[in-house]
């Protein structure tokens, strides 16, 4: 790439697919290959902001109908065959009644607890058109606050400390303590894919934390949501015997949507035998703009109707896991499957001083709702919902060339609303010939996809980049162009330079896969006695044109990228005396690989071919602060020196 430095010399960068290497989901990944025979046990996680599922199955089987989903949770509610439990946590040392930290079904009303955590991972990620205008108007309500002193990813990992004990003991009651003792543990890990870097390595270092792969031999994988119910759904419709068999060359919309999130991504079947395989086609979209968007309408409605005799209720009465919220759940999740907007919903609810009024019995202590209320709070994350799959839809058609899209399935805990079937089925009929699938309890498609990608190594063959990836450098300076205040001159010719231009090496929208990476070539000078830590900031960027310089808008701080060389490192480099100092021609490549298996951003330097030194990155932090504060700032970005 011509006039691009790093001082002194020319940096050349390319983007290109590896051959297969010891480092290439080998060695420097420390990955688990899905072909080793090695028995094991695969464990999905899908870790919800609403609820937390678990999955499981031993390595030995071969289908999709020998993988397990966890049934029972300790606690009142719990111990029915449910699928999932809340992602809720209460603390022994703020909740004087227990004699240890409760969560899911274990959370009673009274306690103080905290909810929908899931969502602080990621308060870096850009806000979309379609994310929840309200959302942080939740934050002290009970919902998306923090204990005091802690922050969203300390506990995240308090709360799955306490689902992986269960794990373990479920798994040690249906297999035997000696064999869960003995075998190596392989998990998987859902994740929005929305999520920005940071937020995915927030998820691995709570997992981690919380005593996730703690034993030798244990793995933690992450896999984007919809990534993980295309993989169950896809499975399920090609097997034979079905009259809604997909075949290749079939399309289909994956639309998860969830608690927190929606996220919607299209593939395409390129075969189904001997062994199933799709690519998506185009990035996918996705917003925050889940199930409990509906939850929060529902909370201004009553406190626009009932002002400070609601407000002022205390978060056991309101709150996630109170029997109020329980009550409105049921209808929730009742409602669209009559037609009838006069219908009346009853919901308990003691407000002292409330009158008689059409929305409130004060002798029954009951709140009142009819139809056209839910529909109010239902309306517009549909729309949302609708308008990401008009997007996604005239994208994927673009890009599909002789594919058809025609299929959307609905997967999550919300693809199951009547009300969002009936509006989604409505839009794929006046698409022609779109058919819209919600598979048998969608709720579990997505831990038990996660499950399957571990045992049959099912994952997309290409996938699309979400966002453009890239570093800045120093070019020459263009007068009139460059703004002065990012003026530089190089230390080794005094050329004016202007340090801020970006080099956006991975497009958005780009085909990656687990051989993609970017390959940057350095040449510096080292003087003996100086640091051999070197960094270089990680940029980022969501918009569909990517700014020009990182100083514009739209230009997001991924993180720092850290090299750490040795000594004996230097003896493969050309030195020589200048000014009575020795110094050293320093050639090597940095290298980000974009595809790991992990789902998580990777790194390492090389010369020749052989690894030099270690690679890491400190991503920009943004996380609430501890106690519920405001946002901390991002990170300083660290450059080059």
């Amino acid at each position: 790439m011509a006039d691009l430095y790093e001082n002194p010399w020319e940096r050349r960068t390319t983007v290109r697919r590896a051959p297969p290497g010891p480092w290439n989901g080998g060695s420097l990944l420390s990955a688990l290959s899905l072909t080793d025979s090695s028995h094991r046990i695969i464990i999905g996680v899908d870790y919800g902001t609403t609820y937390t599922g678990i999955s499981y199955v031993d390595s030995s089987k071969t289908s999709i109908n020998d993988i397990h989903v966890i049934r029972t949770y300790p606690g009142p509610g719990g111990a029915d065959a449910v699928w999932k439990t809340p992602s809720r946590i209460a603390y022994r040392s703020e909740n004087q009644e227990s004699n240890a930290n409760q969560f899911g079904y274990q959370v009673t009303p009274k306690m103080t607890s905290y909810s929908w955590t899931k969502l602080l991972l990621d308060s870096r990620t850009p806000a979309t058109a379609h994310d929840d205008p309200d959302l942080q108007k939740s934050e002290g309500a009970g919902m998306l606050r923090l204990p005091r002193g802690k922050t969203a990813t300390e506990v995240a990992a308090d709360y799955l400390r306490e689902v992986y004990r269960w794990t373990v003991t479920e798994l040690e009651k249906r297999i035997s303590p000696e064999v869960v003792r003995e075998t190596p543990f392989e998990f998987w890990f859902t994740v929005p894919a929305i999520w920005s870097d940071a937020a995915k390595a927030s998820t691995q270092a709570a997992a981690r934390a919380a005593g996730f792969a703690s034993r030798p031999g244990d793995k933690i994988f992450l896999i984007p949501e919809p990534e993980a119910a295309g993989v169950s759904v896809l499975k399920g419709l090609t097997q034979e015997g079905l009259s809604n068999q997909a075949k290749p060359g079939d399309g289909l919309l994956i639309c998860d949507c969830g608690g927190g999130t929606v996220d919607i991504t299209t593939y395409k079947i390129t075969s189904v035998a001997p062994k199933l395989t799709f690519e998506e086609l185009v990035e996918g979209a996705g917003g925050k703009c889940g199930s409990t968007y509906i939850d929060r309408q529902f909370h201004q409605w009553m406190s626009r109707k009932f002002g400070a005799s609601f407000d002022n209720l205390k978060f056991e009465k309101k709150g996630p896991g109170s029997r109020f919220m329980k009550d409105f759940e049921g209808h929730k999740k009742d409602f669209g499957s009559s037609d009838d907007l006069d219908q009346v919903y009853e919901i308990n609810l003691v407000m002292p001083g409330v009158s008689y009024s059409i929305v409130y019995d004060d002798d029954e202590c009951v709140v009142k709702l009819t139809g056209r209320d839910m529909l109010s709070f239902f309306e517009p994350v549909v729309n949302k919902i609708i308008s990401l799959l008009e997007q996604q839809m005239r994208l994927a058609n673009q890009a599909a060339g002789n594919c058809t899209i025609n299929r959307v399935i609905l997967v999550g805990g919300f693809g199951d609303s009547p009300y969002l079937n009936t509006k989604v089925r409505a839009w794929c009929n006046s698409r022609g010939s779109v058919r819209l699938l919600c598979p048998e309890h969608p709720q579990a498609a997505i831990v038990r996809g996660a499950a399957l990608r571990g045992l049959l190594d099912i994952a997309p063959i290409r996938k699309r980049c979400r966002r453009h990836y890239g570093v800045a450098y120093s070019a020459t300076f263009r007068e009139g162009i460059d703004p002065e205040t990012d003026v530089k001159y190089d230390s080794w010719d005094g050329r004016k330079q202007c340090n801020s231009r970006m080099d956006w090496q991975v497009k958005k929208g780009q085909v990656i896969d687990e051989n993609t990476h970017i390959s940057t070539s350095v040449r510096r000078s080292y003087t003996a006695g100086d640091s051999l830590i070197r960094t270089k900031t990680l940029y980022s960027s969501s918009f569909e044109v990517p700014p020009e310089r990182k100083t514009d808008p739209g230009v997001e701080v991924v993180g720092t990228i850290r090299h750490v060389m040795q000594q004996s490192h230097l003896a493969k480099f050309e030195s020589s005396y200048k000014n009575g100092k020795l110094r050293y021609r320093l050639c090597y490549d940095r290298e980000v690989i974009l595809g790991s298996k992990e789902g998580t951003l990777q790194f390492r330097v090389t010369c020749d071919g052989e690894e030099l030194g270690t690679a890491s990155i400190e991503y920009a932090k943004d996380e609430a602060a501890p106690g519920g504060g405001s946002p901390a700032s991002v990170a300083s970005a660290m450059q080059y020196v």
